[in-house]
């Protein structure tokens, strides 16, 4: 081989230098982008919350009886469905892992209000610490059916046929 040909080979220091370089100055760029998308995001909902307070102020009685009304109706359903919810998750997330009567009389026992968050939605970190405790091992089970190779082919003719999808 000549000297020539070895120098095509091998890239030059100096182009991977500024390849480093480059990639720094971009994600340098895209974290700066992504620090005034968050500081926006922040002062848009800081506004959001000043505009809902005079809304809120620029109310009749009547309308702000009725927004009451509706705050006090939605909490309402999240409090009857939350237990249902929690109910729902915990069968869905002790599926194949824990006895479906023993989690029914389970269920049955312990209070599902300590399985709800603040937003009245389900805890699921909760629910998969409870039922790992109960013995629920998570497990990796993807039933694939026996994990074995068609037979090799004895000669040309017969793999040109399974390659054709004719044997």
């Amino acid at each position: 081989m000549s000297e020539q040909d070895t120098a095509a080979e091998q890239p030059t220091t100096e182009a991977t230098e500024t390849d480093v370089t480059d990639w720094k100055a971009e994600a340098e760029k895209w974290q700066a982008m992504a620090r005034k998308s968050e500081d926006r995001a922040k002062s848009n909902a800081a506004a959001a919350k000043e505009l809902e307070k005079v809304r809120a102020a620029s109310m009749t009685e009547q309308e702000k009886a009725v927004a009451e009304a509706r705050q006090a109706a939605t909490a309402e359903a999240t409090r009857a469905t939350a237990p249902r919810l929690v109910r729902a998750e915990f069968r869905a997330a002790a599926a194949g892992r824990v006895d479906p009567d023993a989690l029914t009389a389970y269920l049955e026992d312990v209070d599902l209000a300590k399985f709800i968050g603040d937003d009245g939605e389900p805890d699921i970190k909760a629910i998969e610490a409870r039922i790992e405790r109960l013995g629920g091992k998570r497990t990796t089970d993807f039933d694939g059916g026996p994990r074995t190779s068609a037979p090799a082919p004895k000669d040309m003719n017969q793999m040109l046929r399974q390659a054709a999808g004719r044997a």
